[in-house]
């Protein structure tokens, strides 16, 4: 086993910085091959090729109101009458040619009769036994939805890169697409390590706990559209940590926990350079999460992310998502980011940027961050119902409450009824 350290430590990267690196890398290697799914598959993901429609959507012309189909050369003015011939319902079209001066009973949805080119609601028309009498002219085109108006056949109806959210999966549907190419879901390799942890289900000795961050992490994968693997723990052991790194190898990216900081026991780094990692940089400016470490294994980007539970879920949320994003053919984070106050004051180093776990409330038109009860990287309930983040800034070290500063939103915004000092 190789030794790493030196006693000139490189200066820790600016999250800004860090992430251009990490996406840089990402976007040579994705957006990853295509594959072809079920559309119930599909939702979220990133299509690989546009969908060209195979009719027009419309496929026919319809009424956009309940109401008359007519000529509109047999209305010329208003108070023009015509018989009514009969009745059009969405699913039941009439079966010949609309006659001269006849008109049609008409529901929203239904096909447009042959022989008319006009639709007047029902509410500008009075209706006496068979007969309608029109309150204004016909004109051509009125409330009717021309066939092709939506897509025309042949057009573009979602271009490569889109992402299928549920508007466009219906879209799909209603082109008779049953299968879509899409961009592959990255697959990404979990492993733990050391000797404090135990696996899910086994009871831990004296000394240990459970070991919880790559099921937290596996969570946020499968959040972000990624499909996780758990390769379960390495003990703090070089040997057995190289190996259990090689395992990894058939992976988009490999996230490790723990063992990446300066200390005699932080054996992630040496494994991963010993089993063929180039080792890009392994300390960011920011808390939580300032030893996390970026490389390459082949075509396998790796995260080597904090032992600390909020350390590691912060760094994944930074670096780690987007990076999924970018190799699903998805852009940025997926997250909203919003101007807010902060509810209490804060410190911190002011060569840092900090990230608050808070959860973001509305007050009276305005965001707020709430930071939750404690800080502390290491209490599992710091990383628990985390509505978003707020981004204290590196260059400062004091903020007062009601600062304004940015924040992701990692969930829903809720309502309050508070009032704020002036």
């Amino acid at each position: 086993m190789r030794c790493y350290e030196s006693a000139v430590q490189p200066a820790p990267l600016t999250p800004a910085e860090a992430l251009d690196r990490i996406l840089a890398q990402a976007r040579r290697l994705g957006p990853l091959r295509p594959v072809l799914v079920p559309l119930a598959d599909a939702a979220g993901r990133a299509l690989a090729a546009p969908l060209r429609a195979r009719a027009p959507l419309p496929a026919f012309a319809t009424s956009t109101m309940d109401g008359f189909a007519f000529r509109a050369g047999d209305v010329p003015r208003p108070g023009a009458r015509l018989r009514i011939a009969g009745t059009v319902a969405a699913g039941h079209p009439w079966p010949g040619t609309l006659r001269p001066g006849t008109c049609l009973r008409i529901f929203t949805g239904a096909l447009l009769p042959r022989g008319a080119d006009n639709v007047e609601m029902q509410e500008r028309v009075a209706v006496s036994g068979a007969e309608a009498r029109f309150e204004r002219g016909g004109e051509a085109g009125r409330f009717v939805r021309p066939a092709g108006s939506d897509v025309a056949r042949g057009a573009v109806a979602l271009p490569a890169g889109a992402r299928l959210d549920p508007g466009a999966i219906g879209l799909a549907v209603a082109l008779g697409f049953v299968r879509v190419p899409v961009t592959r879901r990255p697959v990404v390799a979990i492993l733990a390590t050391g000797d404090e942890v135990v696996p899910l289900g086994r009871r831990p000795g004296l000394g240990q706990i459970v070991e919880s961050n790559a099921h937290a992490l596996a969570a946020a994968v499968r959040e972000a559209g990624g499909e996780p693997r758990l390769l379960g723990i390495a003990p703090d052991r070089p040997a057995a940590l190289r190996r259990a790194i090689q395992r990894a190898r058939p992976a988009d990216v490999l996230l490790t926990i723990g063992g990446v900081s300066v200390g005699e026991r932080d054996l992630v780094r040496g494994a991963l350079a010993d089993a063929g990692a180039t080792i890009d940089f392994w300390r960011v400016a920011m808390r939580p999460g300032k030893p996390l470490l970026f490389g390459r294994l082949s075509r396998t980007l790796v995260f080597g992310l904090p032992g600390n539970p909020a350390s590691a879920l912060v760094g994944f949320e930074l670096f780690a998502r987007p990076t999924l994003r970018a190799l699903a053919g998805l852009p940025g984070s997926g997250r909203v980011v919003v101007r807010a106050r902060l509810d209490a004051p804060q410190e911190k180093p002011s060569e840092l940027a900090v990230y608050l776990r808070s959860r973001a409330a509305s007050r009276h038109g305005e965001t707020w961050v709430v930071p939750l009860r404690t800080q502390v990287s290491g209490d599992l309930t710091s990383s628990a119902d985390v509505g978003a983040l707020a981004v204290l800034p590196a260059g400062r070290a004091r903020f007062a409450r009601g600062a304004r500063v940015d924040a992701i939103l990692l969930g829903p915004v809720t309502e309050e009824e508070r009032t704020e000092p002036s």
